[in-house]
């Protein structure tokens, strides 16, 4: 069949020899997403073909997402080729393709063979370029995770080539060693459809030692390119022995459990995991394979992640074939590594060597079944209640039924369910079994201890549910979190571990939920209009602050954001901390491609794309944040208007606090009307109702205003009856007759931010205020005169900071937050956050983003985290050289105090 290319050849750049699924789920997409055209090629079969050319040239790909829909996306094809004579067809691509540069290699690890049909194409394509391309340069990567695959299939090559050809594979062809990490089945319905877990960060690693690849394959989400001799090694032992061997240790539990998935895990089974990597899978990792333990923290944390995935998971006995081998592969070499760090497999370890053997032990009276592909063993699950009675047939002709608790299955030869079957006793079966193991020298002291626990916890299982076992272990073995910190390294990794890990509670910002249609900003355009970049933008841009906001008609929000982009993203380097901010987020939202290309229309497209309540969900899961506190202000009608009709929103994630700016400032003006709007009278009594109205509606976390330097505490001396006579009360009047008595009476704290200066540039609209030290005094005599009312205080000038963390270290009624506004920038930060550490240990909360657009969370969180890791790691390492015993627990308690817990301490605690 003559084959013949749709479209511009010049646009076909790659050509995949193969359909793997991995090629076509992480491979392929990348390839789109740089902008080069392929070809996947099927030389010897044509179902995936077929099927894409009944779809007029692409193929679809299902992701199933956290909240369980599931996005199904068209990869679009020039053509795949498939036919009796597809091997023709496919040789004689090169001729037909002038600007080749990509070939993947999507075959099965049975085709990574010396001699293998796929090697012995592959060379003959690469001979057809020498004629056809004699000066192209072409990187060839294969999506199966033999290691160091990219040398190996180089090798096979070579081997089949003549010498003219090898010149030109050394001249002209990188072989590319390359990682593939993600989930990926079938579609139900369709075995031709990859079904996948959404895209992970490092789906895909391409080893580039020489620089062969262009600068946009750093920018592809969920490809990471690694230049360094040896890093890709070190991803492989990640995935293989924290990623691949977690896997391989829970699902013998799932299965016996007759739990049909691996999305059913439970909360043992998490704390196994956790333990099994503290004890074992770590320490082998970081001290005999040398790698960084905040790397090793990182994939764990990252793989747990995806394993919670409520909606996707992977077959529990599909996952579970090949169980000696995996043990051999994945679980095994922990334990040497420790045994040559002298130190002991866990128990932890040995349950999961247990669970595996007894996964392996045919049922008592079964027979096995030979096939061609060896034979077939019957296995027995537990003696529990089925989670759901189900029979099916889970790989070829292997089956299970979690009604009768039978299971079929392979291994290898059939050796070792063999000797499991027919040993005398669980010791004999245990010793016989891992006898077979490599490096398993059963003359060690240690091995023989091993070997001892195994065969105890193997023959519980013969007869206990693997329940029960794992409860039995997991309760005569305690946490490590209480195992000492024992170097500076492995202080700092646990510092960044909890710091990167731990979600957040923001108890300050300007947010709003999606119900508040209008108030709620989001998007790459309110990013760029935001009142800090608006005031860098005006301070060098040849426009005036009215042209900006008002003057010049057109000048929209989106033309605003383009003179912004176009002034302080393009013209010069976005240097400042709230330009860095706008990169980071898009970076973190996967746009660094759109950034790199300063495609800002593109950029938008993205974000129009997206819907309000599900962005709040990925950008709350982006910036590990669990809660927000909202500025709400009921004397603004804009948003009161949502008050008065309320649509539901989720209170989980949007918190409220009652801002009463204007009763502190007695602002009659905009008091009045709010007033009359609820028919009260403009005194002491009707501001009183006022507030406890909307304290119904808000159901407030506390009370909150901004204090001006001008600020004036007055008339607090007036007696109550003579104020109470007061028409229109000034501010100190209303804040010391009404608002200290409500906060005291309905132990609602007052939250304070002090020392902003409004309109110090009035053209500058919002943009346009300014920073003022103040007399740090008010807050003392706030604090003493009430003590049984809770301040939550802030300042904005760096001068007023150390004073006011002295007041904070005297009065139990005082907690310091955040670093508000003109202090939230790296340097202030810092010393800010190390000075308050310094006076007053963990009792204030470290930050609050101040945000006012939804993404801002993103930057303004990820940037502090990196902040308080650098803060908190010296001051851990100095106690450690003074003796002083630092435990992972130490960490994770005095972090999350950092990040929430102390405002949550301070806002549950009674005062004396």
């Amino acid at each position: 069949m003559a084959f013949e290319i749709h479209g511009p050849a010049a646009n076909v750049t790659a050509v995949c020899l193969g359909a793997g699924r991995f090629l076509r789920a992480v491979l392929v997409p990348a390839l789109h997403h740089l902008g080069h055209g392929v070809i996947v090629a099927q030389p010897r079969g044509h179902d995936f073909a077929d099927a894409c050319a009944a779809a007029g040239g692409a193929y679809e790909m299902d992701v199933v997402e956290y909240d369980g829909r599931i996005s199904t996306s068209t990869v679009e094809q020039p053509r795949s080729l498939g036919s009796p004579d597809g091997r023709a067809a496919f040789l004689a691509l090169p001729f037909k393709l002038p600007n080749l540069r990509f070939i993947g290699v999507g075959v099965t690890e049975a085709g990574l063979q010396p001699g293998s049909a796929a090697m012995l194409d592959l060379a003959a394509f690469l001979t057809a370029c020498t004629q056809a391309l004699p000066d192209a340069h072409i990187s060839v990567m294969n999506t199966d995770n033999v290691p160091a695959n990219g040398d190996a299939i180089k090798a096979h090559v070579l081997a089949c080539c003549v010498p003219d050809v090898s010149s030109y594979i050394a001249d002209h062809v990188s072989f590319h060693n390359t990682m593939v990490d993600r989930i990926t089945a079938a579609r139900p319905s369709s075995s031709l459809v990859p079904f996948s877990e959404p895209l992970p960060s490092k789906a895909l690693v391409v080893e580039d030692l020489n620089g062969r690849l262009e600068p946009a394959w750093t920018a592809v989400p969920g490809v990471a390119v690694v230049t360094s001799p040896g890093e890709l090694t070190t991803y492989q032992l990640l995935k293989l022995h924290v990623a691949n061997a977690t896997h391989t240790a829970m699902v013998y539990y799932l299965a016996l459990s007759r739990r049909s998935n691996t999305t059913a895990m439970d909360a043992p089974l998490e704390r196994f995991l956790d333990e099994l990597f503290a004890r074992d899978i770590r320490p082998a990792l970081t001290g005999p394979l040398g790698i960084r333990e905040a790397l090793v923290q990182q994939v764990y944390d990252e793989w747990l992640g995806r394993l919670r995935h409520p909606h996707f998971g992977m077959d529990t006995f599909f996952v579970a074939q090949n169980s000696f081998a995996k043990f051999q592969i994945r679980l095994w070499p922990l334990a040497v590594a420790n045994l040559e760090a002298n130190t002991e497999p866990s128990a932890l370890f040995a349950l999961a060597t247990a669970l595996l053997f007894r996964f392996l032990t045919p049922s008592p009276d079964s027979k096995a079944l030979a096939t061609d592909r060896g034979p077939i063993f019957t296995g027995f699950m537990d003696a529990v209640a089925p989670q759901a009675g189900r029979a099916w047939t889970y790989v070829g002709d292997l089956t299970a039924d979690t009604e009768t608790a039978a299971y079929t299955f392979r291994d290898g030869d059939g050796a070792v369910p063999t000797a499991l079957h027919r040993a005398e006793s669980a010791s004999a079966a245990i010793m016989a079994v891992l006898g077979r193991v490599r490096d398993c020298d059963l003359t060690r002291p240690a091995v023989l201890h091993f070997v001892a626990d195994v065969a105890a916890l193997y023959n519980r299982l013969l007869s206990t549910p693997a329940t029960v076992v794992l409860e039995d272990v997991l309760a005569r073995f305690g946490a490590t979190s209480a195992t000492a910190l024992k170097s500076p390294e492995a202080i700092a990794a646990s510092v960044e571990r909890h710091i990167s890990s731990m979600s957040v509670i923001d108890m300050h910002t300007h947010l709003f939920p999606p119900t508040h249609e209008e108030l709620m900003l989001w998007g790459i355009d309110a990013l760029l209009t935001y009142h800090y970049l608006v005031a860098e933008y005006l301070a060098t841009a040849p426009v005036s602050p009215e042209t900006f906001y008002v003057a010049a008609p057109g000048w929209s929000v989106v033309v605003q954001a383009d003179a912004v982009w176009r002034h302080l993203f393009c013209e010069r380097s976005p240097l400042s901390e709230a330009c860095q901010g706008v990169v980071t987020t898009l970076a973190e939202l996967g746009l660094s491609h759109l950034v790199a290309a300063r495609d800002l229309p593109a950029i938008r497209a993205w974000f129009a794309a997206q819907t309000p309540d599900e962005y709040v969900a990925a950008v709350y899961r982006i910036a590990k944040v669990r809660y927000v506190v909202m500025t709400n202000i009921p004397f603004d009608l804009s948003e009161t208007q949502y008050w008065t009709s309320p649509t539901a929103f989720n209170r989980d994630q949007f918190k409220t606090a009652l801002r009463i700016d204007q009763l502190l400032l007695g602002q009659w003006p905009v008091i009045g009307p709010a007033l009359d709007r609820l028919h009260l009278p403009h005194t002491l009594q009707g501001v009183e109702q006022f507030l406890l109205h909307w304290i119904e509606i808000y159901a407030p976390e506390y009370f909150m205003a901004s204090v001006p330097s001008t600020f004036v505490l007055g008339e607090e001396a007036m007696d109550a009856e003579t104020a109470a006579a007061q028409h229109q009360p000034s501010g100190a009047l209303l804040l010391t007759h009404v608002v200290l008595p409500l906060a005291e009476r309905l132990h609602l704290p007052i939250a304070l931010k002090f020392g902003a200066v409004r309109g110090l540039n009035p053209r500058l609209c919002l943009a346009g205020d300014g920073v003022a030290a103040i007399d740090v005094s008010l807050l003392t005599r706030l604090a003493r005169a009430n003590p049984r009312v809770k301040f939550l205080a802030t300042f904005l000038s760096r001068v007023n900071q150390h004073e006011a963390t002295v007041v904070a270290s005297k009065f139990a009624n005082v907690h310091l937050y955040g670093c508000w506004w003109y202090c939230n920038n790296p340097s202030i930060i810092t010393e800010l956050t190390r000075m308050r550490l310094e006076l007053l240990g963990t009792g204030f909360t470290a930050q609050h983003s101040d945000a006012r657009v939804l993404d801002q969370l993103i930057y303004k969180w990820k940037h502090f985290r990196t902040l308080l890791a650098a803060t908190l790691t010296p001051l851990y390492c100095q106690l450690h050289d003074r003796g002083w015993v630092v435990t992972d627990a130490d960490v994770q308690r005095d972090v999350g105090r950092l990040l929430g817990g102390s405002y949550e301490d301070f806002l549950a605690k009674s005062l004396a």
